[in-house]
């Protein structure tokens, strides 16, 4: 993935880690598995576009006034922060490159700003050209975490791999 992408370990998903210990997957169930978590996982990270709220529920950094009213005036149906036109919402997939891990990630390639801020500065030119403010020498973006595994995803990821689990070993 091009944009941004969080890894996590089994051991930030303790309850998947009891839940799969002792438990032998061949590799195509384990990629099944995998997937499904996947899914979830973007389905979860999709949700914090609409909570506005990163995944320990902190609210995101409110816009600056000036570019509310920007938004408003350009984008009446627009839902900022980070909701424009929905693009790097729906840039949220995963993928399972093996069959022991599962990536998680916007494809966009402004994700990586949103998720943990930063400043941009021009590469060439003498200023930027900001729409609602005009040329800056500089422009701070404030982290929007969108990407990540709050305790309530963990125990909903641990409740799919028992079912997906039971529905394999009946």
């Amino acid at each position: 993935m091009a944009g941004s992408t969080v890894e996590l370990g089994l051991k930030e998903v303790e309850g998947l880690t009891r839940i799969l210990n002792g438990v032998k997957l061949e590799s195509q169930d384990r990629v099944r598995l995998l997937k499904d978590i996947g899914v979830e996982m973007e389905s979860q990270t999709q949700e914090r576009f609409d909570t506005k709220k990163d995944p320990e529920g902190k609210p995101w950094a409110a816009l600056a006034q000036k570019t509310l009213d920007y938004y408003r005036e350009r984008f009446p149906h627009a839902q900022p922060p980070l909701v424009i036109d929905g693009g790097l919402r729906d840039s949220i997939e995963s993928q399972t490159p093996d069959s022991w891990s599962v990536l998680v990630g916007a494809t966009k390639i402004y994700a990586a700003i949103h998720q943990w801020g930063g400043e941009i500065v021009p590469k060439t030119a003498a200023a930027l050209y900001v729409p609602g403010y005009g040329k800056l020498k500089k422009v701070n973006i404030p982290a929007r975490p969108y990407l990540g595994v709050s305790s309530q995803d963990a125990a909903d990821i641990a409740t799919l791999a028992q079912g997906f689990i039971a529905g394999r070993f009946k």
